[in-house]
């Protein structure tokens, strides 16, 4: 007997934006990296964790996926805090570089740091 066994190929994104102080801002933008172009539920995506610091007025939005979707996930999620977010008017603590300013990508599962 064989035993077939599916890795999954998981990473995460700790993606920063420059918005904390207005939560259904943030909540949407989280909302972007879980649906598709169509408006469906991307299966293989989540958001695990909002983390938002008012006084920053910055959040880090954890979006885990498998690696073939996570891409498309943060590509979407960036461009929703860039029509959402207004540097004009942002405040914060923090110095920022943009409505999107980090983007760190980690291996989970099955993937190294290369790929």
């Amino acid at each position: 007997m064989s035993s077939s066994r599916v890795e999954l190929r998981l990473a995460a994104c700790l993606l920063n934006i420059s918005e904390a102080r207005r939560k259904y801002i943030v909540e949407n933008i989280a909302k972007a990296a879980l649906l598709d172009k169509n408006g469906k539920k991307h299966p293989q995506v989540s958001v695990l964790n909002i983390f938002s610091d008012q006084d920053y007025n910055r959040s880090v939005i954890l979006i885990a996926a498998s690696v073939d979707k996570l891409g498309s996930s943060v590509l979407a999620t960036c461009l929703e805090a860039f029509q959402a977010i207004d540097m004009e008017v942002q405040e914060g603590i923090h110095p920022c570089l943009g409505a999107v300013d980090l983007i760190p990508i980690y291996p989970l599962s099955g993937v190294t740091v290369e790929v």
